[in-house]
């Protein structure tokens, strides 16, 4: 696999550049008493699951912050809703996809007894009691049914369209064909669910979580056919934190866990509130950050933050471009993106303002080019290694740019890990820079 990692020459320069703004800052601030408090506000904008409240939980990380007991506490009961949530999203993508418990995707379906290729139910050991899987709440976040039509069709975005794929291969028509044949979504040979919703509200109360739920959990995950509609996940909406924390769910779920930075950085809560957080940059400049969400029914929010705003951070999640919009499973999630940066960026009161792009989720990105080409989504990607990092990060950040209709406006794109600390520690800092060097010279002080 083609793969990268060294900065580009425009990085490097930009590097450079905010090395040089730290110069003239320190300069600045040893002039003491000729200058005012400088306050600089900063929106996070981006579609869901971007990863925006992940960089700013990083912000907090390298202010010193750190998580308070309270926060702590409430991660911890987050991470208990994303493996409920998981669970029930792929319960309901099993289905969905056609996909029988214990399919082996390995195996030779040209075989005539389809049924020999399925294993013994791993799930049997339960009793009665732990018979179904009854979820702890109905999150917006299901799966829509991806039979019929709707999940083949394309949606234009500013300039092209963005393809939506379904698995159309030996192996998927395979499980369809051994799920019908085995009585489809009403006569599977499996416990319909899982009951796990009184035990989750013990959990969230501090008490153990019954063994054979645990068991029960551990189980499922580990199920061959669960693993297949797990390699799927771009066919329907699935937490990026799932694999994290179903892989160990036995501990995550201990009555005494106490969840560690990184596993606060993977948790999900999704926004629905916009938040302010203040960051002492130095002695007299304030970093002022507006979390808001990203959803569809969130953005109404953003406008009354968009006053006095000295830049915008945005995020786009690169590893999107072989998945469906979450409130439209008929767009590609990638066009969402960039349609949605391009109404931000060209709007006319943004027309002087900085614009900052974090490509983020580039490990997931990694991982998928060598199974996922981005042409199959995107047609005009011509790039002469289909799994090139280069050559798929440099197709996106020239789509991004090329969306920007002000010559004179500033587009800094990074490609980022949100969850890796030391990474994204790196391009805060330069981002800091810019931000600070941007408002200086806004005020002429530079």
């Amino acid at each position: 696999m083609c793969s990268g990692g060294d900065q580009s020459p425009e990085e490097k320069a930009r590097t450079a550049q905010s090395r040089e703004i730290d110069k003239l800052l320190r300069i600045e601030e040893t002039e003491a008493g000729k200058s005012e408090n400088l306050i600089v506000k900063l929106l996070l904008l981006g579609a869901g699951e971007s990863g925006k409240s992940t960089v700013l939980k990083q912000m907090k990380l390298m202010n010193g912050a750190g998580f308070t007991p309270a926060e702590i506490a409430n991660y911890r009961a987050a991470i208990i809703s994303n493996i409920i949530t998981c669970v029930e999203t792929l319960i309901n993508a099993m289905d969905a996809l056609r996909i029988p418990y214990g399919f082996k995707p390995d195996a030779d379906y040209e075989i005539s007894n389809v049924n020999a290729s399925l294993s013994p139910m791993p799930l049997a050991p339960f009793d009665k009691s732990t018979e179904s899987i009854l979820m702890s709440q109905s999150l917006p976040r299901g799966i829509r049914s991806l039979k019929g039509d709707d999940a083949e069709t394309s949606k234009k975005s500013v300039k092209e369209e963005g393809v939506i794929a379904k698995a159309d291969d030996t192996i998927s028509r395979a499980a369809e064909r051994i799920y019908e044949e085995l009585g489809g979504s009403e006569n599977q040979p499996y416990p319909p669910e899982i009951t796990i919703l009184k035990a989750s509200e013990r959990m969230l109360f501090g008490l153990d979580l019954n063994a054979s739920i645990l068991e029960a959990i551990k189980n499922f995950w580990n199920d061959t056919g669960v693993q297949y509609c797990y390699s799927r996940s771009n066919e329907y909406q699935l937490m990026d934190c799932c694999a994290y924390f179903l892989s160990d769910a036995g501990k995550f779920l201990s009555s005494g866990f106490t969840p560690s930075e990184m596993d606060i950085l993977k948790a999900r809560i999704m926004t629905t509130t916009v938040t302010e957080s203040n960051f002492k940059v130095n002695a007299k400049t304030t970093l002022r950050v507006y979390d808001v969400g990203g959803q569809r029914s969130e953005r109404k929010k953003w406008a009354p933050y968009f006053q006095d705003v000295k830049a915008i951070i945005f995020l786009i999640a690169i590893s999107s471009y072989d998945q469906v919009c979450m409130e439209d499973e008929s767009m590609n999630r990638m066009v969402e993106n960039m349609n949605l940066f391009a109404s931000i960026c060209n709007h006319p009161m943004f027309k002087a303002t900085s614009m900052i792009v974090f490509m983020n989720k580039i490990d997931i990105f990694n991982e998928k080019l060598a199974k996922s080409p981005i042409s199959k989504y995107f047609p005009t990607f011509t790039g002469a290694c289909q799994n090139s990092y280069e050559e798929g990060t440099a197709y996106f950040s020239n789509r991004i740019t090329e969306l920007n209709k002000y010559p004179e406006k500033s587009i800094y794109i990074y490609f980022t890990w949100a969850t890796d600390t030391s990474q994204i520690s790196s391009v805060l800092g330069t981002v800091n820079s810019i931000l600070l060097g941007d408002a200086l010279m806004n005020m002429g002080m530079l």
